[in-house]
């Protein structure tokens, strides 16, 4: 039986269990069975799967990873390995296929910038070992275009010990409490959007009357909630497919691009409007 390896930060989250599903069923379309792990945005269990992978014989493995470097001696130099989404620092040449995080997040900032937002809370989204984002740079750079700003103090880091929906919602509310007024705000995803949606009610805002607000990933649910999410969509299915094409490569023994970009889309809905 041919397997490969696959490790994602959480099945809990709409984008990384779309991008799982995607990976599944086309590495099955090429004759290899997918062995899902789920790391739980911690460190430790991320490595001690990419070790537990190799160790069991996996043709490859396909990482969604939350270290900030990938140790030396922690999988052999000759092991297939493609990182999706985030790419660790590493000694050795190890193709990666994501999306241009900061100029989506860029794009994001502006599309609020450009409907009269000036106070845009970013949630940048929770990793491992607490680097920072690429989205933060986007974010930045978007408000220094315009001549606003930066705020630290809208930059919020979710603690990652509870759901995003559920930090999202705390930050939300206490960064309202406090006085700091807002009209944007800019979400790691479509559950966190709801985290927030849910605290601007709790303090008497509104989407998008008083804040406008902005997810990443496009799951079916942000066209259904009420209103409806604005969101970047990004195209984990176009993700999943070029992470198997370059995966594969690596198992025939073939070269394969290491920079491997996937275009975003901004989808508006009503949470700008």
């Amino acid at each position: 039986m041919k397997t490969i390896g696959m490790i994602v930060p959480t099945v809990d989250n709409s984008f990384f269990a779309n991008l799982s599903h995607e990976i599944e069923k086309e590495m099955h379309r090429n004759g290899y069975f997918t062995f899902i792990c789920d790391s739980g945005n911690k460190a430790e269990k991320e490595k001690d799967y990419l070790k537990t992978l190799q160790e069991n014989g996996c043709a490859g493995i396909i990482c969604v990873s939350g270290l900030s470097s990938l140790p030396d001696d922690l999988i052999s130099g000759d092991l297939p390995l493609v990182f999706v989404d985030r790419v660790p620092k590493s000694e050795r040449k190890i193709p990666w296929v994501a999306n241009d995080d900061a100029a989506a997040m860029e794009e994001a900032a502006a599309c609020l910038i450009a409907k009269g937002c000036r106070n845009i809370a970013l949630m940048a989204g929770y990793t491992a070992e607490k680097q920072e984002s690429p989205r933060v740079t986007g974010y930045k750079k978007a408000l220094e275009a315009a001549g606003i700003a930066v705020r630290n103090e809208l930059i919020l880091n979710r603690p990652g010990k509870k759901s995003s929906e559920e930090e999202t919602e705390e930050m939300v509310q206490e960064l309202m409490q406090n006085g700091c007024r807002i009209d944007g705000i800019i979400t790691s995803s479509d559950r966190a959007a709801f985290g927030a949606m849910t605290a601007l009610k709790k303090t008497g805002y509104y989407v998008p009357e008083d804040v406008r607000l902005i997810s990443f990933d496009n799951s079916p649910y942000s066209a259904m909630s009420s209103p409806s999410v604005t969101a970047i969509d990004r195209n984990p299915a176009l993700l999943a497919e070029r992470a198997c094409e370059v995966l594969l490569k690596l198992i025939a023994g073939e070269e394969a691009d290491e920079e491997n970009i996937v275009r975003v889309s901004l989808v508006e809905r009503d949470s700008t409007r």
